[in-house]
């Protein structure tokens, strides 16, 4: 691993420089987990829900405040008694709190102590089966991304080839046509092939840039950055058992897909706070406060008093909040969230399952396809040979030889895109299932 990412580092300070990184499969994934965008803003999310369960806590900590306070009256001042008198007074505080706010201040809504952490900490296990649904996500299409650089950049020589065939033969029968031994149509349409391949072998080019763009979009690199992969050839893996039965994988994907987890989660935190909201009137809430420090007051200028000074005071009440209307209305708020939490839980089910099947059907079918597209391949090439030879001995027709090109470019196309789809339907059952792809 410490190899892998030593490599990733040297390549990326070379590809700051405008010079091409080679990269594989395994290390695309390892990149990706370091720097996707996606996966890094989730990343934080489950970092806040954290720090938002802790927080849930935070109110059976009190809160201290340290301060000073002056007051100053002149005029008019209403005894105790009841007389009114004209009179100057000033008053100073300097200690824990102030003259109005307690040093020692701890306010309890039992209703918030009891379900705020219930309801934070199913929170946090939504947010955290997030994060394995977006990284199996990245990971799964990293791994389209890099496979399409691979088919694009093995199609470009194919398509190289292709056209050299094409050239070379154009000059063959406009050399046999020059000679009177060939027809100049003959020539002309030989031509027009070789034209038709170099376009081919120009939107392919292209091709291979977008898919180079596209993986660097995905592992947060510089546009600038080239990159191509290690390897030129996509090759069959077998990583998932064929004999597994579809109906397993579906109850595997079920049971293990984070999708499933999340929204159970957010049904259960939307849960708490119904409960919260509907249960929340019967809890009181207590207020206790607190604060000593030193006291100095008197008339007129002097403080003729000074010495230390205690304050205490508690309260235990009931809370009816709109006299119960905000209450009820926040109740059918949860409720509507919670009902929502399940539909998609139930949706995310169906399309899991949907999944698994589609990728179990793609991974069969390809599996099928696999040798007769190889087969192809070997027939087209050995019939292009055949034909070569015989335009070269003045036995075969140009058209022959140009079906010839055209079938064994179609065919080793054909042979590409059937390993890169055997292979991405087994990566698509693996993350379809649950499966991190490493």
């Amino acid at each position: 691993m410490k190899k892998i990412l030593l490599s990733i580092a040297a390549g990326l300070t070379a590809a700051s420089y405008g010079e091409t990184l080679t990269i594989d499969l395994p290390a695309a994934l390892k990149l990706a987990d370091e720097r996707n965008t996606e996966l890094a803003v989730q990343v934080q999310n489950v970092t806040q829900a954290e720090l938002e369960k802790s927080a849930a806590w935070y109110q059976w900590v009190p809160t201290l405040r340290i301060g000073a306070g002056y007051a100053y009256q002149d005029g008019a001042l209403q005894e105790t008694s009841g007389s009114v008198i004209d009179a100057e007074r000033n008053s100073r505080y300097l200690g824990m709190g102030s003259m109005t706010a307690p040093g020692l201040a701890f306010n309890l809504d039992f209703s918030e102590a009891v379900f705020a952490p219930l309801a934070a900490k199913q929170q946090l296990r939504a947010q955290q089966f997030s994060e394995e649904s977006i990284r199996l996500q990245v990971m799964l299409d990293v791994a389209a991304a890099y496979y399409e650089l691979v088919r694009a950049t093995h199609e470009v020589e194919v398509t190289r080839e292709a056209a050299g065939h094409a050239e070379a033969l154009a000059k063959q029968t406009a050399d046999f046509a020059a000679s009177g031994q060939g027809l100049q149509a003959d020539a002309e349409r030989a031509e027009v092939e070789s034209l038709i391949q170099q376009q081919k072998a120009e939107m392919v080019e292209e091709r291979k840039h977008i898919a180079s763009y596209h993986l660097a979009r995905l592992l947060r690199l510089e546009p600038e950055v080239a990159l191509i992969p290690a390897h030129h050839l996509i090759t069959p893996l077998l990583l998932v058992d064929s004999d597994t039965e579809l109906e397993d994988l579906v109850i595997q994907a079920l049971e293990v897909r984070p999708e499933i987890g999340q929204y159970r989660a957010e049904a259960a935190a939307e849960q708490a706070r119904l409960k919260q909201e509907k249960y929340g009137i019967f809890f009181p809430k207590l207020e206790v406060g607190y604060s000593y420090g030193n006291f100095g007051g008197g008339t007129g200028t002097g403080n003729d008093y000074d010495d230390g000074r205690s304050d205490l005071y508690g309260m235990l009440y009931w809370e009816f909040d709109s006299l119960g209307l905000r209450n009820r209305n926040r109740m059918k708020h949860h409720q509507a969230e919670m009902t929502k939490a399940k539909a998609q839980q139930e949706q995310a089910a169906a399309d899991i399952a949907a999944e698994v099947r589609v990728a179990h059907t793609a991974f069969k079918s390809a599996a099928r396809q696999i040798d007769l597209a190889k087969r192809a391949v070997d027939r087209a090439r050995k019939s292009y040979e055949l034909n070569s030879e015989r335009i070269f001995e003045n036995q075969g027709l140009p058209l022959e030889a140009l079906q010839s090109i055209r079938a064994l470019a179609d065919a080793e196309s054909l042979y590409l895109a059937t390993a890169a789809k055997y292979n991405m339907a087994q990566l698509r059952l693996l993350s379809a299932t649950g499966n991190e792809l490493e």
